[in-house]
């Protein structure tokens, strides 16, 4: 039987060494129809010509002018695969380290009703330790559940399943599917824009799978510069908006509505009592850019 033709897309961002390490990974894969396109998405600090001069000769660079984001990054090379004519795509965080056996995996959870895959996904720096192992949706107020965030991996966590949402982290995408969904909504410069393609291609009567034997091993938030950055928390305030308001009517809007005000009050009151001021205003402009943009 044929095996499938994939082609791996990675963005890098001010982070040459770490996606240089990410594309040693990828080819330690040894799957023979794998390809790889490293797109570094206008970082201006001299990583493209790094890329350019260290990248080995097969994987493909692709430099734009301008840091477009993370959806839009990535749409540029799905546009590229599609055009290209590969069966699937499979997007990895450049931050993000694939087992030797991660494709293969993940290739054997696909099936014509399967829009996305994703590996279960391990902190790097404690590789038992669970990231994320699946995606529930809350009922009522649409959040993501049951990742086993933290857990320690084990019996409840090594059976492959469907999941509600899946994460942008790592993501074997169907392009034989993919017309009837859209690529990632570019409205979402950073985060949620993966819950978002999670509901659509599930609206659109398509599966999500966790396949639970792929394993991949995470280093938490580099791109956005570390878990407290002011760039990590006004890109998820102002997505956070943005998603809510156009999924409200899944769940129950005023129970949303006065949840996120709560969460909003408690992370201000958190960063002040922080001392994290910069930080603090970030989150609030985020607020406010993302009801602008959701209106």
């Amino acid at each position: 039987m044929t095996q499938p033709t994939v082609l791996a897309i990675t963005l890098n961002w001010r982070q040459a060494e770490t996606t240089l390490a990410c594309v040693r990974a990828l080819q330690a894969m040894a799957y023979p129809n794998l390809r790889i396109l490293v797109i570094d998405n206008g970082s201006g600090d001299g990583s493209a010509a790094r890329l350019a001069a260290e990248l080995p000769p097969e994987v493909r660079l692709r430099a734009l002018p301008e840091n477009l984001g993370f959806a839009a990054g990535n749409n540029v090379g799905l546009r590229e695969a599609i055009a290209q004519e590969f069966e699937f795509a499979l997007l990895v965080n450049n931050d993000a380290f694939a087992a030797p056996d991660m494709l293969v995996r993940l290739l054997a959870e696909t099936a014509p009703d399967v829009g996305l895959v994703s590996p279960k996904i391990f902190y790097a720096a404690a590789r038992e330790r669970i990231w994320f192992g699946d995606g529930r949706m809350h009922p009522i107020t649409l959040d993501l559940r049951g990742t086993g965030r933290g857990q320690m991996d084990g019996p409840d966590w090594r059976h492959s399943r469907d999941a509600d949402y899946v994460l942008g982290t790592c993501l074997l995408v169907n392009l034989q599917k993919v017309t009837a969904v859209g690529l990632l909504d570019e409205q979402f410069f950073m985060y949620f824009e993966d819950l978002d393609w999670s509901l659509r291609w599930r609206q659109a009567g398509f599966r999500l799978r966790l396949a639970a034997d792929a394993h991949l091993y995470h280093e938490v938030a580099l791109s956005s510069g570390g878990l407290e950055s002011a760039a990590r928390r006004y890109y998820l305030a102002r997505s956070g908006v943005i998603f809510w308001r156009r999924y409200a009517r899944l769940g129950r809007p005023w129970a949303i509505f006065l949840f996120r005000l709560g969460s909003g009050v408690k992370m201000v009151a958190r960063l002040l009592l922080r001392g994290e001021t910069a930080v603090a205003r970030a989150y609030l402009r985020g607020l406010r850019d993302g009801w602008r943009a959701s209106a």
